[in-house]
This record gives C-alpha cells, sequence and structure tokens, in this order.
C-alpha cells in the first residue's frame, strides 16, 4: 500500500523544518564552512557582531515558522 500524498499544511511544515534544519547547520557549522572570505582577518569585534546578526535573523525565521527560537545543529 502507498501512502497517501501530503496535504499542503504537510507540505509547508515540511518545509519550514527542512528550513530551518538548514539554518542549524549554518549555525552550528558557520565558521568552517560559510563563514566570509577573510573572516580570520576580522577583529573579534567584529566577528562577534556578526554572530549576533546571524542569531537574530535566524531567530526571526525561526518565529515566522512558529518555532521560538533557531537551533545550531
Amino acid at each position: 500500500m502507498s501512502k497517501h500524498p501530503m496535504s499542503r499544511t504537510e507540505i509547508k511544515e515540511d518545509a519550514q523544518n527542512t528550513l530551518m534544519h538548514g539554518i542549524g547547520n549554518a549555525l552550528g557549522y558557520f565558521e568552517e564552512t560559510y563563514a566570509p572570505i577573510g573572516w580570520t582577518d576580522w577583529t573579534e569585534a567584529q566577528q562577534d557582531e556578526y554572530r549576533l546578526i546571524m542569531k537574530r535573523e535566524a531567530d526571526r525565521v525561526a518565529r515566522l515558522f512558529g518555532f521560538e527560537e533557531a537551533w545550531k545543529n
């Protein structure tokens, strides 16, 4: 027997979860994989500010999807 197709709501929720896991990867592996070119030349204050902005923006998306905040993978 085949599984019934997902409803539009189930598709939306699955897409949102997939996007949030991608955001979690970006937050969790940022410095190893996603840091801007020249990141190691930035001051600690610049790096901290960037991290704070990334988390703030990730949390904004998470709230749009009904989560309290974004997470790191």
